[in-house]
């Protein structure tokens, strides 16, 4: 089934509304590599952000060359019906977990909150912004404005000399002797996303990256130098 399977977005509840307004107003700035930064992984019932039905939504934050411990962000959304066990299996995000989760939109706007206009940094961006910019519009009727950098292509620009292009996050961890307590949950692989980060932090600033539109720059040359060949 395609979700979510209606023609209209459903009403918000005033409060919600309220939050929707203030939420699409959020600014975006500038900022360094001591400052906030918002790592992101989403759980999807299916490989197709574009079809598959957003699950869960984890992120964790990253300030000062460390991961604050505290407050994180778990959301699982209600599902109508929950996914087939093959994928269930994958996830691990039960049925009853599936059926009993958060209203959605009220798990975006907790989401939102939790992320405010901070950059998003995830593994394999593109996945989890297609995801979450599908829920948003369809739920809240907002527009993904946020920036996002993807650590899957600055990695191996930052580090040549590790696992390269195209590899799974596993491959990274393992390269730089990360160990992490559990993967393959949304909060768990975006804790293991911002180990990653850290790691690479130290190399941004050998080679004076230190702000948030050099390392856009960069991502975005090598995307170009890609196509060109």
């Amino acid at each position: 089934m395609i979700w979510p399977f209606q023609h209209s977005r459903p009403a918000l509840p005033p409060a919600l509304a309220v939050r929707r307004q203030q939420l699409a107003n959020s600014a975006v700035r500038e900022q360094t590599l001591e400052d906030r930064w918002v790592v992101v992984d989403v759980e999807t019932g299916g490989l197709n952000p574009r079809l598959d039905p957003l699950l869960a939504i984890g992120a964790v934050t990253v300030v000062d060359r460390a991961i604050a411990m505290a407050p994180t962000c778990e959301v699982r959304l209600r599902q109508a019906a929950a996914t087939a066990t093959a994928n269930i299996l994958v996830h691990g995000i039960t049925t009853g977990q599936q059926l009993n989760g958060l209203d959605p939109a009220q798990a975006l706007l907790d989401w939102l909150d939790y992320a405010g206009g901070q950059p998003r940094l995830a593994y394999h961006a593109a996945f989890d912004q297609l995801a979450l910019a599908r829920a948003s519009q369809t739920w809240l009727g907002l527009k993904d404005r946020a920036i996002w950098l993807d650590l899957a292509v600055l990695a191996p620009l930052l580090a040549p000399q590790g696992p390269g292009f195209n590899r799974p996050l596993d491959d990274w961890l393992a390269y730089f002797h990360i160990s992490v307590y559990q993967r393959h949950g949304a909060l768990a692989d975006a804790y293991a996303t911002a180990q990653l980060w850290l790691a690479l932090l130290p190399l941004a600033r050998t080679q004076n990256l230190t702000r948030l539109k050099q390392l856009i720059r960069l991502c975005r040359q090598a995307r170009w130098l890609a196509k060109a060949k």
